[in-house]
């Protein structure tokens, strides 16, 4: 049975580089040492194993999706706006970076196609705090861009409803929206209502 958790205003800030006292207690809650990756609205996914020596992770892998079948470690998504996706089967977990340019270049088929080579069968999903349709606005161009795609992100005037878009894209895997929106709650952080570098997380393990 997996876990998962997702982080607040309150917990602090986890944007790079990571809070080494803030990571330790982020271990101390899940009881396993965290994994992150160093996130660039990419499509890359990286399988963890057993990259862990003294209870300590080594590596920072450059992706936007880790997945795992390990149960000896905790996945991290870091995000302010962009959907914090924590994937979830039996036996494989994963923690997934989407955001606009994300659903373009299906980082999260490419993490479900990474869980299923794992063993995974039945997959389910939730999405944490992220930005909604209703305040998350772009300019005409890319609105006409992602919705000629996407068709399911497209909202009232130009405004971008990603978590339907992921749904869509994904259409296979049963998601859990918590449907909080960053930029109206002053509980989350949010790059859009604020302009800052502050990021919570979605952690999840087995």
């Amino acid at each position: 049975m997996a876990r998962l958790l997702f982080t607040s205003i309150e917990f602090g800030s986890l944007s790079d580089p990571v809070d080494l006292e803030q990571k330790k207690q982020l271990s101390t809650l899940i009881g396993k040492p965290v994994q992150f990756m160093k996130q660039s609205h990419s499509d890359q996914v990286i399988s963890i194993s057993t990259d862990i020596a003294d209870g300590q992770i080594n590596t920072i892998p450059d992706a936007d999706a880790l997945v795992s079948d390990q149960s000896n470690i905790a996945l991290a998504v870091r995000v302010a706006d962009c959907l914090p996706l924590l994937l979830y089967s039996t036996a494989v977990v994963a923690a997934v970076h989407v955001g606009r340019k994300g659903l373009l270049n299906k980082v999260a088929l490419n993490a479900v196609a990474q869980m299923r080579s794992l063993g995974a069968e039945k997959i389910s999903g939730t999405v944490g705090p992220h930005i909604c349709g209703n305040c998350y606005e772009v300019d005409s161009q890319m609105f006409a861009e992602i919705t000629k795609t996407h068709p399911a992100t497209a909202g009232r005037g130009n405004h971008l409803n990603l978590f339907a878009g992921l749904a869509a894209q994904i259409s296979d895997v049963e998601l859990l929206n918590l449907d909080i929106c960053t930029k109206e709650s002053s509980d989350y952080y949010s790059h859009r209502r604020d302009g800052q570098p502050g990021r919570q997380i979605g952690l999840i393990c087995l």
